[in-house]
């Protein structure tokens, strides 16, 4: 008496997924609401110039890996650099970069889209 599963097409697959995109991007949008990299960043320690400069630095990196010109697109050394000069008591800090790096897939939609920059770019790469 067992009730013979019904079969699965593609079809139904497909509208599966599109469902599961569909709260995962509505999930995703609720966390940024949080600003999780603000959480990071007060675990850190960081002060309230050091949060202004590292999300002006994050702006300007987005916005050039966006961009058409691949001349200009921001490199995983120039980040360290950038975060080293921003927040020196955490210089060289592989786990605060590197979740960072990973707490940005949380946020806003510009951060998130850089985020998978750094991603294909196979960020981090430590010297």
């Amino acid at each position: 008496m067992t009730d013979r599963p019904k079969d699965v097409t593609l079809e139904d697959l497909d509208a599966r997924l599109r469902e599961v995109e569909a709260l995962q991007t509505l999930i995703l949008n609720l966390l940024s609401t949080t600003r999780p990299l603000d959480s990071v960043l007060q675990q850190y320690g960081a002060t309230e110039s050091q949060s202004r400069a590292f999300y002006l630095l994050l702006d300007d990196l987005a916005s050039r890996a966006a961009g058409d010109d691949a001349g200009n697109r921001p490199s995983f050394a120039y980040f360290e650099m950038s975060m080293n000069a921003i927040f020196p008591a955490l210089r060289n800090n592989r786990e605060f970069v590197g979740l960072v790096l990973d707490t940005m897939k949380l946020e806003r939609p510009a951060y998130r889209d850089f985020q998978r920059y750094t991603g294909e770019k196979g960020w981090p790469t430590w010297r």
